[in-house]
């Protein structure tokens, strides 16, 4: 069924809900829970917005009705950090010759000052984004440095031109999904408040250029056959994250030695194999515990504890909340 495509300023009165684009216009959200919008044909949109005088960050859960295309016009001149928590996401930008998909788990960085670009979604779809927007004036002072990556984003900025921190969407990582767990856990009001949010949004930005700036390359040390089993091995673990897996079941699933998988695999995507399984599993966990409403005690037995509290310490551990926490929210 083709999308249909909607102006947004025909489907939500921008004077009361936020633009996730500006900065430091926006009215903030409640302290506790979402600014909840309804539409018959794109469905049910829920915003957490904190804003500031050079940032804006909002969190968002959209459930689809239809399939829709949302036109977008609103003149923006912000840099913009996107983090797709969940379900995939495709945006067109005026400005570049293709568009950005964004996968479950993944991170970009984009700026367009000719404002305008469609967000695409199917029907009957939920996903959840996670923004931060900063005001260009602000991002062009707080990098610095002489490489390669840096001169070439103070370049487009000074030449007004739309830009992508990378060519792909890269992985959000164990440290980044902590960080969007604390702010949105975190209840407190007040100057406390917007200073978390604050160092923690920036923090964020600080990882993500990071990452864009060193991405991850080919080890020196590793053969364009090994590269291509351990690429296999990552696969095979996206499809068996939740099988009790040994280290010589692994050697054995991608023909490489115990010494190679472990070395290769940390080498090749910056965390070690059984890293990589706990990131799966405690991302399939959040998806159970909020779009399947399962409770603590369900998962934990789909994820193979013997005990709920085992289970609870590790999902603390790694996204920063409890999972009775995750799932409420």
């Amino acid at each position: 069924m083709r999308a249909t495509v909607l102006p947004t300023k025909e489907v939500y009165d921008f004077s009361v809900l936020p633009n996730p684009l500006g900065v430091g216009t926006q009215p903030a959200s409640a302290r506790d829970g979402y600014d909840v919008h309804e539409h018959p044909q794109v469905g049910r949109m829920e915003f957490h917005n904190e804003s500031f005088r050079y940032m804006h960050v909002v969190d968002m859960k959209w459930k689809s009705r239809e399939a829709v295309s949302l036109l977008n016009d609103i003149p923006t001149d912000t840099v913009n950090f996107n983090f797709q928590l969940r379900g995939n996401n495709f945006v067109k930008f005026t400005g570049f010759k293709e568009g950005i998909s964004s996968h479950s788990g993944e991170h970009s960085i984009f700026h367009h000052p000719e404002g305008t670009f469609c967000n695409s979604i199917p029907a009957d779809y939920y996903m959840e984004v996670f923004h931060i927007s900063l005001d260009k004036g602000f991002f062009a002072s707080a990098i610095c440095g002489d490489d390669r990556w840096t001169e070439q984003m103070q370049r487009n900025l000074n030449l007004h031109r739309c830009f992508t921190g990378y060519n792909k969407p890269l992985e959000i990582t164990p440290r980044m999904w902590q960080l969007i767990g604390e702010i949105r856990s975190y209840r407190t009001g007040g100057p406390m408040r917007n200073l978390m949010v604050q160092s923690r949004a920036l923090e964020l930005v600080a990882l993500q250029i990071e990452q864009m700036r060193t991405p991850a390359a080919i080890p020196p040390d590793l053969r364009p056959d090994e590269v291509e089993k351990l690429h296999f091995l990552k696969t095979y673990l996206d499809a068996n994250f939740l099988s009790e897996l040994t280290l010589a079941e692994l050697s054995r699933c991608c023909v490489l030695n115990e010494f190679k998988v472990k070395r290769g695999f940390k080498l090749l995507f910056e965390m070690s194999v059984f890293s990589y399984l706990k990131k799966k599993r405690m991302e399939y966990a959040g998806e159970l515990l909020q779009k399947k409403g399962l409770t603590v005690d369900e998962v934990s037995d789909i994820l193979g504890y013997e005990h709920a509290q085992h289970f609870s310490t590790a999902f603390k551990n790694f996204m920063g909340v409890s999972p009775s926490v995750y799932r409420r929210q």
